[in-house]
This record gives structure tokens, sequence and C-alpha cells, in this order.
């Protein structure tokens, strides 16, 4: 009797210490998949969380068990107070144009929140995306570097069809060559849209899958927009951009301090982006000056007064609260895309206030120096230009009408 009552105690400390463990938050970084549950927007099937690490906050989903899709007839507009008090970087792709290397440098880089939308297309359907974001977790040295961030995907909707039926269309589509890759329909501007949707902070910043931020970019430019972008503001933080050759990026780990660029720019191994032809995008005035300043620990605002009036093609980077402006669905792909954000921005009245220290780069190989190196994107950019007439005049129409006080302040 004694030796029965042994052994049920020693059964009943081991499934203790098994739902112990059980409870225990996982070191791993986690798989989310939603099945069977699509969210409908705009013409388009849109399944959230393809990935998920284990820190990534979930909304917009009450029932993941629901099977039924889910119609969404326009993107909200948040209250950033409701959000987290954090700082999400969104990015995106097409699948075809998903690099894992590219994506790996961009985890281990950035320290905070990453929302990635991904657009599906002919036979570069969700199996391809699972298989390059595998690809981009087994190169990572430190699994945690995942643990933030969140893939979501979307594709076409066919009208007469649902959007499981849409996503086995795609599975149909016969693998197009390296030439056949779809530039002209990516749809851009909604799948920037859809990254920002699934985020879950209060400040949000907008970035291309290949571009890196200088050392200690997250906690800093974070501290900073605590401190100069609160809740009903109307402020913007503006940094800077580089272009900076791979293997000098590399042997410093793509952990570049204003120091490194310094150093860089005076041996012609980083330049302004596109500083040689286009450098009315992406030139803040100023750059000697905010070179040589002392670099800080906590940098704060960079002394200069910023006017968009005679900038009107000038693609600014900065970081703000999640209200500011969405993304024009209508642009498309390469025909001022991101231009028209800038121009809704000044007329909304936001206030870019520049910083110290704080910048972002696209790293280069010695064969393309700074030009893009794909021809085929600059034709599709003619292919897609007249397009852009009509959707200029209705986005100038609406911000007329929305924003009549600031007409005078912005490009024309």
């Amino acid at each position: 009797m004694r030796n029965s009552s042994i052994a049920h105690l020693l059964l009943f400390i081991l499934l203790c210490y098994l739902f112990f463990i059980l409870l225990q938050p996982s070191s791993k970084t986690s798989v989310l998949s939603i099945n069977k549950r699509w969210i409908i927007y705009n013409g388009f099937c849109i399944r959230p969380y393809l990935h998920a690490g284990s820190d990534v906050t979930i909304r917009l989903l009450n029932n993941l068990s629901d099977p039924n899709d889910f119609h969404l007839t326009s993107i909200p507009r948040d209250d950033p107070q409701a959000f987290e008090d954090d700082l999400t970087v969104l990015t995106h792709s097409s699948a075809s144009a998903l690099d894992e290397v590219y994506l790996s440098k961009l985890l281990a880089n950035w320290r905070g929140p990453i929302s990635l939308a991904v657009s599906l297309h002919g036979s570069f359907n969700e199996k391809y995306v699972r298989q390059k974001i595998e690809a981009t977790l087994r190169l990572l040295h430190n699994e945690n570097d995942a643990s933030r961030f969140a893939v979501h995907i979307l594709l076409k909707r066919n009208r007469e069809n649902t959007c499981e039926e849409s996503e086995l269309q795609l599975q149909e589509v016969k693998r197009p060559s390296k030439k056949d890759i779809f530039y002209a329909t990516y749809p851009i501007n909604t799948v920037r849209n859809v990254a920002r949707l699934f985020s879950s902070s209060r400040y949000i910043a907008f970035a291309d899958s290949d571009y890196l931020f200088s050392s200690g970019f997250y906690e800093k430019i974070l501290a900073i927009l605590r401190g100069y972008v609160p809740v009903g503001s109307t402020n913007a933080l503006l940094y800077r951009i580089f272009e900076v050759e791979e293997k000098d990026s590399r042997s410093r780990n793509h952990q570049m301090t204003k120091e490194d660029l310094r150093a860089l720019i005076a041996v012609n191994k980083a330049r302004v982006f596109h500083e040689k032809h286009w450098p009315q995008g992406h030139t803040v005035p100023r750059l000697t000056g905010w070179l040589t300043a002392p670099e800080s620990e906590r940098p704060g605002l960079f002394d200069l007064n910023i006017s968009l009036k005679h900038r009107p093609f000038w693609e600014f980077q900065f970081t703000g609260l999640r209200d500011i402006p969405l993304f024009d669905e209508n642009f498309p792909y390469r025909v001022d895309n991101n231009l028209e954000l800038r121009w809704e921005v000044c007329r909304a009245g936001y206030r870019l206030l520049p910083i110290e220290d704080l910048f972002v780069y696209h790293t280069l190989s010695k064969d393309d120096k700074g030009k893009d190196s794909n021809k085929r994107k600059d034709a599709i950019k003619r292919k897609n230009y007249g397009r852009t007439v009509k959707v200029k005049k209705a986005l100038k129409e609406r911000m007329d009408e929305f924003y009549p006080n600031t007409k005078s302040e912005c490009p024309e």
C-alpha cells in the first residue's frame, strides 16, 4: 500500500513538472499559420501572419479558427493611443523579389518589430514564400532576431472565385522566366498598406526590404519619437539615406555609425542615395554640418528648417505616428508611388523634424555603383506613366478638398 502511495506521489510530481514546462514561454521563434482564413480587401485576398515570431502581437483576427472570409471595406485610421508604445518597420516585396540574404540582414540589423507584406503572382505562391522565409531564418545567427517578425501575403482575387480558388489558380500557372517576372502590375501601395494594417505599434517607419539602419537606430529614434512626436501631434522625424559599398558595411557587421559613414564618404565608398542620377529625390541640406557634428549616445534634433514648397520630387525618409495618411493605392508601380504620400504629408500639415546622427542606407556591390541595374523597371515606368495622369488629378482634388489651407505651402 505504501509503495503504491509513493508511486502515485511520484507520478503526481512528474505531471506537475511537465505542466510547468509546458507553461514556460518558448525561446524558439514560433511559426503561426492561419489556414483557410482570408481577409478580402479592395479586390485582394489577404492572409495575415503567414509567419509570426513569438513576440508578434496579432490583431484584427478575433477568432483564428473561424473558417469564413472577413470582408474589410477600408483600412481603418487607427488611434495611436490604443497601440503599443513601439516602432515597427513596414516593408514589402513581390514574391519573386524575396531575397533571403537581404531579409536576414534586415532582421539582424533592426532591433524592433518588422511587418512584411508579400504580393503573390504567377506560380510564386504561398509555398514559395514559406520556403523563402524558412531560408531567411536559417541564415540568422541569433534566432531571437526573428521573434518580432511578421509576414503577410496577398493575391489578386478573381471576382468569380473565392480566395481559396484564386490561390489554387496560382499553383496552376507555369513558372515564368526571369525576363517575364512582373513589375508593371505590382500593387506596391496596397502591399505597403497591408504591412501597416497588421502592425501593432504606435509609431511606424517605411523601408524597402534591402534597407539597413545605422547602429542603435531603433533604440535611439524611439526615444526621440517619445519626446517630440506625442499622440495627437503632426510632427514627424526626418532622417537621411545613403548608399554604402557592401563589403564595407559587412566588415562592420552592418552596424554603421556616423563616424564610419563619414570615413567612407571621404574615400568615395559611400554617398547620398542616388546622388548621381536623382539628387533631387534624396538630398537633405547641410550634409557637411550634419556629418561633422559630434556623434551622441542620445541624439536629438538637428538645426535645420525644412520647407517642401520647392521640393516636389523629394522622397524624404521619415517616421511618425501610425495615423499619418495611407498610401494612395491608385498609383501604379514606379510612377510617383513614393512621392504621393510625401505630397499628402505636406498638405496634411505635418512638420518634419530633422534628427542628428541616425540614418538609413542601401548596400552596393561593385557593379552597380548606385545605378538602377534593372533597366526593365525603367521600361515599366514608361509603360505605367499614362495611368498616372488621372490618378494625380484625383489626388490633387482630394487634397484640395481635405486640406485647403496648406495649398500655398506645398508643391503643386
